[in-house]
């Protein structure tokens, strides 16, 4: 099961927005909404409707594993879904702070291994 994080949504569609060099009121406009709704789903205060959501796919030219849906997560546990959200939605203040926590795990669990703790 994928866990749908509006958070993770709205952060795909911003960077894709800004790497497409599109402001927030040109690509409402060309989507079919208003500025103030983009902003919301930007910022993970709404999931877009279905429509408004198939229309920034299409015009920022992105797919669904550029929100991290794809064959190969389809089976995984909840709690490996729920890290990946995590993981995937962080922006790089906590993605830098996951990777070193992800590090020193790995350190505590060699150090066990080796029976040095």
């Amino acid at each position: 099961m994928f866990l749908i994080d509006k958070h993770n949504i709205g952060f795909v569609i911003k960077q894709a927005r800004k790497k497409a060099k599109l402001k927030q009121y040109e690509l409402a406009e060309k989507a079919g909404f208003s500025e103030k709704h983009l902003c919301r789903i930007e910022n993970g205060k709404y999931l877009p409707k279905l429509e408004h959501f198939l229309s920034i796919v299409s015009i920022l030219n992105l797919t669904l594993a550029d929100f991290g849906f794809s064959e190969e997560n389809k089976d995984l546990p909840p709690e490996k879904t729920e890290l990946i959200n995590k993981i995937v939605s962080a922006d790089e203040i906590k993605l830098k702070l996951y990777s070193e926590m992800f590090d020193y795990v790995d350190k505590v669990i060699n150090l066990s291994k080796s029976k040095r703790i």
